[in-house]
């Protein structure tokens, strides 16, 4: 075991919310003792509250705030995320003022270690910091989560209510694709179960399945029973997008995505790498994901 017992989560919603229900769903067998949730607004959570969840509001221009917040905490799980990640500093520089042992970096989704450019540069920018305040970190690499991308997302290609997929590329390149609540469990996982050594600024690796977007296609129609209109865009026409429209979210930053996913930047490792800190971890297959939506 860890040794890590009490956990603040920095966001409640999309990944945030999963993180925290899977940490009280570890109160019972004593791995974990206490749970916090770090938000601007407390307003609208009853359901997290009823469960044990302690809510505490935090202005992220207050250090004395934050500090205060973080008081007897082991481990900050970061489910920060768009442009709010620079927040991710100062909630750093708390955590460490508060004698905190451990900060998880928001990292769901493609690999960003070794990424100079957009979110990347912001994302490694904020662990660069970790590493000069000597705070120990890790980072969870997820690949795309399945029930957030194939949950009616028409801006990102996929339009399964309406019957539609746009694809960009070719949609014959392996991708690692992970659920939300599989996130959250083998992450709660690593936390209570791995030594803090072997966790030390340390890269996970998680991986649902991986699948190309074509054969997820193929199978969803399969056993759904529902035929799709899917369409492409070519390799060059995201390379075109992408140069022409680099800030522009639906231009330039998703086509970015799918151009990384084309270029092979959407597994989180290698077979041996991934899930490798959990030998009985049994993730959701994605199209059984999609056909719970």
């Amino acid at each position: 075991m860890s040794g890590f017992k009490s956990f603040a989560v920095a966001g409640a919603g999309d990944i945030g919310r999963f993180i925290l229900e899977e940490l009280v769903r570890h109160v019972t067998g004593g791995s974990v003792t206490n749970v916090v949730a770090l938000t601007r607004s407390s307003i609208g959570y009853d359901d997290l509250k009823a469960q044990g969840i302690v809510f505490k509001t935090v202005d992220y221009s207050d250090p004395a705030s934050l500090v205060t917040a973080l008081q007897d905490i082991d481990v900050v799980i970061s489910a920060i995320s768009g442009g709010a990640l620079l927040a991710q500093i100062p909630l750093a520089d708390a955590a460490k003022a508060a004698g905190v042992k451990h900060f998880v970096l928001s990292e769901y989704g493609n690999r960003s270690d070794g990424k100079t450019y957009g979110i990347f540069a912001v994302k490694n920018r904020v662990r660069e910091h970790l590493l000069s305040l000597d705070l120990p970190h890790s980072q969870f690499f997820t690949g795309p989560v399945s029930d957030w991308f194939f949950d009616g997302r028409p801006e990102w290609g996929f339009d399964l209510p309406n019957g539609k997929a746009v694809v960009g590329g070719s949609g014959n390149v392996p991708i690692s694709w992970t659920s939300s609540p599989d996130i959250a469990r083998y992450m709660v996982y690593v936390l209570t179960h791995v030594s803090p050594t072997e966790q030390r600024n340390k890269p996970f690796a998680i991986e649902g399945e991986r699948k190309t977007i074509n054969q997820i296609l193929e199978e969803y129609q399969a056993r759904s029973g529902r035929k799709l209109e899917v369409t492409y865009e070519s390799k060059e026409f995201l390379e075109k997008q992408v140069k022409e429209h680099p800030h522009d979210y639906e231009n330039g930053l998703i086509r970015l995505l799918h151009l990384e996913w084309e270029r092979g930047e959407g597994q989180t490792g290698t077979p041996e790498e991934v899930n490798k800190y959990w030998p009985d971890f049994k993730p959701a297959k994605v199209v059984d994901v999609m056909l719970s939506l």
